[in-house]
C-alpha cells in the first residue's frame, strides 16, 4: 500500500528547517549590538547579502569567513545563520553545540529566529516540553512557523491534550501572518483531507494541499498524487500521481519510491 503522509510531523519540520536556512536568517533584525569598526546597517546588509550569494554558490569557507566577521561584531543575522550551518553542517562536522551557542547570541538579542531555532534544537532530539517555551516566545513574537509548530503540538497530542480544533486555530494564525507558510498550508489542508478538528471536504484540501505544493513542498506533493491516484475532489487520474512523485522519488525520498512503485503495479487499485 502506497505511503499516506498523515502523522509524519517529523519529517515536516526537517523539511522546513533545512528549506528556510536563509528565510529565518534574512528577516530583519530589531536589536542588533552596535557593530564595530563603525560599520553601519547598510554595510552590514551588504557583507550579509554577499554571504548568502557566495554560499548559494555552494562557497562555504568564504560564507562562514564574512558571516563570523559580522557574528562577531553582533550582528543577529549573521549569528542565526552560523547557527543553522553548524547546526546542518554546512560548516564541516555537525556541531550542535556551536548551534546553540549562536542561536543563543541572537536569541539574547531578542531575534526571533534565534529564539525560534533554539526551540527547533530541543524539539529535533525529542525535547518537547523543552522546546516548547522558546516556541511560545517566538509565536508571541508572531513568528509564523512557532506559531504552526504550537499548532502541531495540539495536533498531535504532544505536551496539550490532542486538539484538533485548537491545532487549526494556530495553522490559521500562521497563514495570517505569512500566506506562503508551506508547512501551515500542508497542515490545513490534512485537517480537511482527514476531517480533524472541521468538516471532512477533499475539495478544500485539495485547494490548501495545491497551495503549499506549488512552494516545492514534498509532502503536499504526496499528498496531491494520492487524490489524484485515488480520484477524491479530482478525476482519477494516475498518470499525473505518477509524474508529481517521480521527480521526489528520484531525488530519494522514500515515500515517493513506495508509492511511484504502488502507482505503476496497482493502477486500478480505485
Amino acid at each position: 500500500m502506497w505511503i499516506k503522509t498523515k502523522k509524519n510531523f517529523f519529517s515536516i519540520f526537517i523539511i522546513l528547517v533545512l528549506s528556510s536556512f536563509f528565510s529565518v536568517a534574512c528577516s530583519n533584525s530589531t536589536n542588533t549590538e552596535k557593530l564595530q569598526n563603525n560599520s553601519n546597517q547598510q554595510e552590514v546588509d551588504a557583507l550579509f547579502k554577499k554571504a548568502q550569494n557566495l554560499f548559494d554558490q555552494d562557497k562555504n569557507d568564504d560564507a562562514y569567513k564574512i558571516f563570523k566577521q559580522l557574528a562577531d561584531q553582533g550582528d543577529t543575522k549573521a549569528q542565526n545563520a552560523l547557527g543553522n550551518g553548524y547546526q546542518h553542517g554546512f560548516w564541516g562536522e555537525t556541531d550542535l553545540k556551536q548551534a546553540k551557542y549562536w542561536f543563543s547570541k541572537a536569541a539574547d538579542q531578542n531575534y526571533v529566529g534565534g529564539i525560534h531555532n533554539l526551540g527547533m534544537l530541543e524539539f529535533l532530539q525529542g525535547n518537547y516540553k523543552q522546546a516548547l517555551p522558546y516556541f511560545e516566545k517566538a509565536a508571541s513574537m508572531n513568528h509564523a512557523d512557532s506559531i504552526n509548530l504550537l499548532g502541531v503540538y495540539h495536533q498531535e497530542g504532544i505536551v496539550f491534550q490532542q486538539d484538533h480544533k485548537k491545532a487549526l486555530e494556530y495553522f490559521s494564525q500562521a497563514i495570517d501572518i505569512d500566506a506562503n507558510n508551506a508547512s501551515a498550508l500542508f497542515n490545513i489542508g490534512q485537517a480537511y483531507y482527514y476531517g480533524e478538528g472541521v468538516e471532512q471536504d477533499y475539495t478544500k484540501a485539495f485547494v490548501w494541499l495545491t497551495k503549499s505544493a506549488s512552494q516545492d513542498y514534498s509532502l503536499a506533493q504526496i499528498q496531491l498524487a494520492e487524490m489524484y491516484f485515488s480520484g477524491k475532489a479530482v478525476p482519477k487520474n494516475v498518470q499525473k500521481a505518477i509524474e508529481m512523485v517521480k521527480p521526489l522519488a528520484e531525488l530519494g525520498d522514500p515515500k515517493a519510491q513506495e508509492n511511484l512503485k504502488w502507482y505503476i503495479e496497482h493502477p486500478n487499485e480505485y
